[in-house]
């Protein structure tokens, strides 16, 4: 009957919707949690680093400390000039790797340090 296949019709639309909408809230927390914990990590490295830090790394810093919950594609978007988000994320990566390398010289927790159990559970 017409009005059975319409309403399997409907249906399916509904749950294809639901389902749709469900990954994009994952999604959503786990690209928030993600820059959560890199903001962690940057501050820490900032920390390590004092005033020994590139001027390019740290501007990359100060940005994802200043917008925690930007995508790392917003993030360049803010640069001055833009950045792509390769290039961001090449620069939140260097900073990272200097303060862990420093870290691991003078003997004190790296950047990973600063991740708690709150940050990096699902």
């Amino acid at each position: 009957c017409l009005a059975w296949e319409e309403r399997r019709m409907r249906r399916e639309v509904r749950a294809t919707a639901n389902r749709l909408a469900n990954f994009d809230d994952a999604n959503l927390r786990r690209s928030a949690r993600a820059a959560v914990a890199a903001g962690a990590r940057v501050q820490r490295a900032l920390e390590i680093l004092g005033d020994d830090v590139p001027p390019h790394l740290a501007a990359a810093g100060r940005l994802r400390l200043e917008h925690k919950q930007a995508s790392l594609e917003e993030l360049g978007q803010l640069a001055e000039p833009p950045l792509t988000k390769d290039a961001i994320a090449g620069r939140i990566r260097r900073l990272l790797a200097m303060a862990d390398k420093r870290a691991a010289e003078l003997g004190i927790p790296g950047t990973e340090a600063s991740l708690t159990s709150e940050i990096v559970a699902p």
